[in-house]
């Protein structure tokens, strides 16, 4: 199913005459002469000719390079024609699909489509000319990204995701629910009823089993030549969503993997507005941790303990409170901020850079103040962040580790062994701080809060990390409250002071039962 079948679906479902696509305004449909504006993200000129490539022949291509109109027919994957209008001025594509009438109307030139200046941000994009060039590069080098010219004064808007259909049935119910119960994640497994994960418990719906043919009928326009090539080769492949449900878009974070009886599909919903650390009931000592003007800050944690969004929190309150630069690398993106006082550069991988350490060499010379990277993966990606950390850049980065001395460890083990004291002098002299964190079940379910512990870089703990003392580390947290750092207890007792966690649930994951006993007594 191509990106373009699960959009005309609107044109059917809302009874409309036509639909027409604007870069950068909103989608409207039209019924009997009237417009109706669409509430859902405005697509940039990349989804716009994402769809042109899909409808229109390598000839009609052509001439819209040529800045020729092009009037066509196309026929969706349920059998439906519709009459097609494309216009190209100055780099720019608009797009207009219409139902044909009942008396028979076979001219395309029956869609009108709004005489609209070209965008002083809109980018001289250059589409395919041959089939060939379609299906002659090998899979690894494809993307769904337009071909930009050197010459573009800038880049096409920022793709949010794929925008994709659910028709009625148990995938479409999975995702109602999961919306209204405020699930934290969609599993959808071939052969299995749809799985909801509601504060922190996995519960099974009451709906027919998933089945391949829904699964990939819903996933299908998500899936670029480079996603199915990965899915191919490594088994899965990461995906960001827009699924629309009549009037409203919902957006997701996916994963979309293979296992032992099909295919699955792990949904993350996402939040239209990036969330404060009030919100998620962090500390304020975490918003100190942005005003470095330099170094490495990490948060730390298990899968889904909340990690890349508390950093999203931290980036919030910089757009909200500083003048900076902040350039995030992520995979994909998630929210999308709105600059306030700081202006923020949001890059996705596979859309907009290859690699992490592709996006940190170039983000030095992008000047920013801020780099958000969204995970430190391997040896290269943190050599690199140490290099922009050292270079007078404030990196922030997540990092997959129980506690400070495993997060300090892991990053020191990726290096050979003649690296390592150098590593170790590099941690000492640019990290500033890591936070580890840990999501519990509230007193209010299903609602979960994160339990924190900071851990400052002082002068004792630059000390042991350079000498490979990362076991003293945690004594260091304790002692350190001076310097503002907070012990795993001490986070896991004031949440309870505050009865969002019981005291049980906070002693099943506190380090130190005692210790927490002797916070809770505080």
């Amino acid at each position: 199913m191509a990106v373009v079948d699960s959009l005309l679906k609107l044109i059917v479902s809302q009874g409309a005459d036509a639909l027409i696509f604007i870069p950068d305004e909103a989608p409207r449909l039209e019924k009997d002469g009237e417009p109706r504006p669409l509430s859902m993200p405005y697509p940039g000129d990349d989804i716009v000719h994402t769809m042109v490539q899909e409808v229109a022949t390598s000839e009609e291509r052509k001439r819209l390079e040529a800045d020729q109109g092009v009037e066509t027919r196309y026929t969706s994957d349920d059998g439906e024609t519709y009459l097609v209008k494309i216009e190209a001025r100055a780099g720019r594509v608009r797009l207009a699909f219409r139902r044909p009438k009942a008396d028979g109307e076979a001219a395309a030139n029956a869609v009108v489509l709004p005489d609209i200046a070209p965008s002083p941000r809109a980018a001289t994009v250059v589409l395919p000319t041959t089939e060939a060039a379609e299906t002659s590069a090998p899979p690894a080098a494809e993307s769904t990204e337009p071909h930009v010219a050197l010459a573009s004064p800038t880049m096409p808007r920022l793709d949010e995701g794929i925008a994709v259909a659910c028709e009625p049935g148990s995938l479409r119910e999975a995702l109602d629910r999961g919306i209204a119960e405020q699930a934290s994640d969609i599993l959808l497994s071939v052969g299995r009823p749809p799985h909801l994960r509601v504060g922190g418990d996995v519960v099974q719906l009451s709906g027919s089993p998933v089945t391949t043919e829904a699964l990939l009928a819903f996933i299908g326009p998500a899936l670029s030549t480079r996603a199915r090539h990965e899915l191919e080769t490594t088994g899965s492949t990461d995906i960001a969503l827009l699924v629309h449900d009549a009037d409203t878009m919902h957006r997701y974070r996916g994963n979309f993997f293979r296992q032992h009886h099909g295919l699955a599909l792990a949904l993350r919903p996402i939040r239209r507005h990036p969330p404060s650390h009030r919100e998620l009931n962090l500390p304020d000592e975490l918003l100190r941790l942005v005003e470095h003007r330099n170094g490495l800050v990490l948060v730390t944690g298990t899968t889904g303990s909340g990690k890349s969004t508390t950093l999203v929190s931290l980036i919030e309150h910089v757009n909200r409170t500083a003048a900076k630069h902040v350039v995030t690398l992520e995979d994909p993106i998630e929210y999308e901020y709105t600059s306030q006082r700081a202006l923020i550069h949001q890059r996705q991988l596979g859309s907009h850079v290859d690699a992490f350490t592709t996006g940190l060499r170039a983000a030095l010379r992008e000047s920013p103040d801020i780099i958000l990277l969204g995970e430190m993966r391997d040896h290269a990606t943190i050599a690199a962040a140490l290099t922009a950390a050292e270079t007078g850049h404030l990196v922030l980065s997540t990092l997959h580790a129980g506690n400070a001395p495993m997060a300090i460890d892991r990053m020191v083990d990726v290096f050979p062994e003649h690296q390592q004291n150098q590593v170790r002098n590099q941690l000492a002299a640019v990290l500033r701080a890591v936070v580890t964190q840990v999501l519990l079940p509230t007193n209010r379910p299903p609602a979960r809060v994160p339990a924190i512990e900071l851990m400052v870089v002082n002068t004792p703990v630059a000390t042991k990390i350079r000498e490979g003392r990362g076991h003293q580390l945690l004594s260091e947290i304790q002692k350190g409250r001076s310097d503002g750092m907070i012990p795993l207890e001490a986070s896991l007792a004031s949440l309870v002071r505050r009865q969002l966690v019981s005291v049980q649930t906070a002693v099943d994951v506190a380090p130190d039962a005692a210790l927490f006993q002797q916070f809770l007594r505080r």
